[in-house]
This record gives structure tokens, sequence and C-alpha cells, in this order.
């Protein structure tokens, strides 16, 4: 019993502690509370150093609980007070209010909700599948002689149909002229003059210069080569000054051809294509040149390795650098829509929750309103619900509004859940 007597007195020491602390320290669950130094609730604390009283318009870490200048910059420090609670619903973030040095330091800019017409572009990479036979056609002289002068047309331009190509100084050429005219004077020998007549003609010399030539006795000193038909310059066989014989090709002019290509989407593309629909393509090799065609067919079979869908396209041309292989660039306009509400693409604010714009409500103040947007093209997007036509949104700087105004929605939130 002796030995008992000293553990007791302990076990009764430390069980006097114990009940003094748990009345002192621990509180009832309702009686909990966090309380900052001045008497503030936490969210009113964190409120407070969340939105100091005075800060820099360009350098948002320069922040003073006193009005004065940036060290940094020398600029005057704003004051912000610290946001108010703003009434909102689950469906809507709150306004923000802002103020004109805001607008003004950071270039918020607005537009204006139209209407408009839109159109899906799809752009990839194509290959020129197959490179049909060309159609060409070489322009010779018809007669000996020496090459006076050349068109200024390189190789790969167009050239119209009667356009001159080269001039050929072919004594020949006078002669035949003289000949013709001998003819006409001999009423015995007609049907010679009909010959010479066909022979200018198949030289390149029409109607109206062979009654000219009748008419004043004057002859044509050179021999001028004109396009026979439309066509690209695929070739240049003879130079200014070069001696050529009479089938000698100076130059030869290419047709137009059909070039097919065949272009590969990601699966989820394939359903905006359809056949008839217009294309264009521009290749790297040949930069400020666009070629118009359409779409062909589409393989509704996707591959079943890379996930993409082959669809067949094609263009004409008579360019003759084009060649069976090279890759080219491809935007195929599909969905074509009238008269839809659009807005300028940086306009739109994407978030994992969806798609947002900042609505321009008057007197500095802003409301993120939510958006269903559409089709984009270019520049702009189709919006197919949240908006109507005439409002005006922000354009530049909306970020910045966006997360003010979740910020404000996260106090809300907790603020509410502080009174429950």
């Amino acid at each position: 019993m002796q030995f008992l007597k000293p553990v007791t007195i302990i076990a009764l020491i430390l069980g006097v502690f114990i009940g003094i602390g748990m009345d002192r320290y621990w509180l009832a669950p309702d009686e909990v509370v966090s309380v900052s130094p001045g008497g503030e609730t936490a969210l009113e604390h964190a409120r407070k150093h969340l939105a100091p009283d005075y800060v820099c318009p360009m350098h948002s870490d320069v922040v003073s609980k006193e009005p004065g200048s940036c060290p940094r910059c020398g600029m005057d420090l704003v004051k912000r007070e610290p946001p108010a609670p703003t009434e909102t619903t689950t469906d809507s973030l709150p306004e923000v209010l802002v103020t004109p040095e805001f607008i003004h330091n950071f270039g918020v800019r607005t537009a204006t909700v139209t209407r408009g017409p839109v159109s899906r572009r799809i752009m990839s990479l194509g290959r020129v599948s197959r490179m049909p036979q060309p159609r060409v056609t070489e322009v010779s002289p018809g007669l000996p002689g020496k090459v006076l002068a050349v068109s200024d047309r390189a190789i790969g331009d167009t050239v119209d149909k009667g356009e001159l190509l080269y001039s050929i100084d072919a004594p020949e050429w006078r002669g035949l002229q003289h000949a013709y005219l001998d003819a006409l004077g001999d009423e015995e020998d007609q049907t010679r003059a009909t010959q010479l007549r066909q022979r200018l003609q198949s030289l390149g010399m029409n109607d109206t210069a062979l009654t000219q030539l009748a008419k004043s006795g004057q002859v044509e000193q050179t021999l001028d080569i004109h396009a026979p038909l439309g066509g690209t310059i695929t070739e240049w066989g003879a130079e200014k000054g070069e001696a050529v014989q009479a089938g000698t090709r100076v130059v030869t002019l290419g047709g137009m051809n059909r070039i097919p290509v065949v272009v590969s989407l990601f699966e989820g593309q394939g359903a905006w294509v359809d056949r008839g629909q217009r294309i264009t393509v521009r290749i790297p090799t040949m930069p400020g040149i666009e070629f118009e065609g359409q779409v062909d067919r589409t393989d509704r079979e996707i591959n079943f390795s890379t996930r993409t869908l082959p669809v067949y396209v094609g263009f004409s041309t008579a360019d003759p650098r084009i060649s069976y292989g090279m890759l080219v660039e491809v935007t195929i306009h599909a969905a074509d829509r009238e008269n839809v509400l659009q807005i300028p693409r940086e306009a739109l604010i994407r978030t994992g929750e969806g798609s947002r714009v900042i609505v321009v409500k008057g007197d500095g103040r802003f409301q993120p309103v939510t958006v269903v947007p559409g089709l984009e093209s270019g520049e702009v997007t189709e919006v197919i619900s949240g908006l109507e036509e005439g409002q005006e949104i922000v354009v530049s700087g909306q970020f910045l509004i966006d997360s003010e105004s979740s910020l404000r929605a996260d106090f809300q939130r907790m603020e509410a859940a502080d009174d429950l």
C-alpha cells in the first residue's frame, strides 16, 4: 500500500492539469472561429492582403499602403479598393468594376457583336498523286533565219493566243512576199498567186496583213511568230542572235492539266468535307501563287494505323514546275453559313468548363458571360448562344478581367460556406 501512494498522487496531479487545459482551450464545435489580428475574419484578412491599397499600373508586384510613386518607373501608384461582395448566381460570374487607369494602362480594347458569313476552313498537307501526260505545243519559225528578238516571258509565265513570242530575220520570208506580189500582177498565173498566199498564211500572215501587202506593196522585213494558242511557256529553245532552222523548237507551250492531289485529314474532320467543295492550293516552292480547285471525292474508310481519312481533290494548271509527289498546302472551304452571329476569335476565353467572353456593361463595369461557339472562319468565330447582336465585348485584356471575376466568385463561395 505504501508503494502505491506516490503513483496515485502523480495521477491526481496529471488529471487536474488536463482538466484545466480542456476547459481553457478545447471549444465546442459551434464555437470554432478563425480570427486575425484586429478582430477581422480570415476571409476578410485574405481579401485585404490580396488586394493592396496602392499598386503600380505597370509593375503589379510593387504595392504600398500609402500613396506615392513606383521606384522602378516613377508612375503614380493607383488606389485599389478591396473587392466588394457582388450578388451572383451559379450560372454567371460577378461583375467587375474597372478603373479608367486600368483600361488605359492595360490597353483594354472592345468590339461589337455582328452578323455575317462564316465558313469552316480545313487546312492540311497534300501530295500530288499522279502527273497526267502533259499537252505541249512546239512553236517553230517554219523558215531558216536568225533570231532578232524574243519575248520577255520566262518559263512558267502564261501567254495568250496571238501574243508575240519572237521575231526572225529570214530572207526567204521577204522573197515569198515579193513572189506573191509578182504573181498577183500576172493575170495568167493566178494559180501560183493562190499557192503563195496559202504558204504565207501557213507561216503566220493573217488575211488583214495579206490585204495590206497587196494594197501597199510593202513587204514585212521580219517574220513575227505569235502564240497559236494560250498556254504556259515550258521551254525556250533559242536565244536572241542565234541562227535557227525551219523546224527548230524555239518555244514550247504547255496546256492545261488536271492535277490530282490526295489529302489526309483527321478522322473528326471528315464529316465537314463533301464533294464539290472549293479548295485553295499553295505550293511552298512557288510563293505567292494560288490555284483554285474542288473536292473530287472522299474515302469513307479511315486508315487504321494513322487514324486519317484520305480526301481526293484536284486543280487545273499549265504550270510546268509541278511534278509528281510534290507536297502542297490545301485549304478546304467547307460548311459555308450566312448571316450568323460572330465575334473576333481573340475575344473568346476557352476554359475547361466552357467558353466565355467579357461583355461591357457601361460605367467601367464588365460581366463574364458563358457562350457556345460554333464555326471558326479566319479571325472570326460564330456564336450559337450567349450573346446578342450589337453587344460590346472585350477583345484585349479580357483575361485579367475574367480572373478578377473568378476570384470574387471564389470569395463569395467561401463566405457562403462560412454562413452555413
